[in-house]
């Protein structure tokens, strides 16, 4: 399993930029998107699949709703999808998110440190800043980018999006190389698209975003650290 990523242990070892997800990372928040698929699913008789939860958790937006309507036929068009979900959720990131337990300290003594902090988000900007300004971090970070920076073509199993945080880095702060970057996140496809890019690559745990339990081990074991909690 890998180790847990003590933040003086990562300065010496050259660790200057760490990139964070938001759902099943930083917040709390994995079980809403599940119980939005449930009720969105279940109004046109279908039920949520684990094939489902795996392709949608690590998509953005555009290209879940896409493949809902493709896969179940859905009656909608895909941005009529989309404004659906996203008014299922605005409510609950704009009000209701919780932080995981010990993820604002991190993040806090993180700053303090000197690291450089982005975030990299499946979630609508709009849905990105709710959260981050709800529960009080949004100031802790130098960048958020979001797919939707990407302009929707690529999903995190792709290294593009934690280059352009890296990018944004190195042009406020220097040379930040992926090498000097750990990217956290819950969900397995995300990390290997970081690893592909260079990044280390910190495994955090949730139920819903890594898979559960039975996956917990394996997902660790493949990372150069892991966040059981923070």
């Amino acid at each position: 399993m890998g180790r847990y990523p003590d933040l003086d242990l990562l300065l010496k070892e050259g660790v200057t930029h760490l990139i964070f997800d938001l759902d099943g990372t930083l917040l709390d928040s994995m079980s809403v998107w599940h119980d939005v698929d449930k009720e969105f699913l279940g109004r046109y008789g279908y039920e949520v699949t684990p094939e489902y939860t795996e392709v949608v958790k690590r998509v953005s937006i555009e290209d879940a709703a896409i493949y809902t309507q493709e896969k179940y036929r859905i009656p909608l068009t895909w941005q009529e999808i989309i404004d659906c979900w996203e008014s299922m959720v605005f409510e609950f990131y704009e009000s209701e998110v919780c932080l995981k337990k010990g993820a604002r300290e991190y993040a806090e003594k993180a700053r303090k440190m000197g690291f450089a902090l982005s975030v990299t988000t499946a979630l609508s900007k709009k849905n990105a800043n709710a959260a981050l300004n709800a529960t009080g971090i949004k100031d802790l970070f130098d960048c958020v980018i979001t797919l939707e920076d990407l302009g929707g073509k690529v999903d995190k199993s792709s290294p593009d999006i934690f280059l352009r945080a890296s990018k944004y880095i190195s042009s406020m702060k220097g040379n930040v190389t992926p090498a000097k970057s750990l990217v956290f996140d819950d969900v397995p496809q995300a990390l290997k698209g970081a690893r592909s890019g260079g990044f280390l690559v910190c495994s955090v745990y949730d139920e819903i975003g890594c898979g559960g339990p039975s996956k917990w081990e394996s997902f660790a074991a493949s990372c150069d650290f892991s966040v059981l909690e923070f």
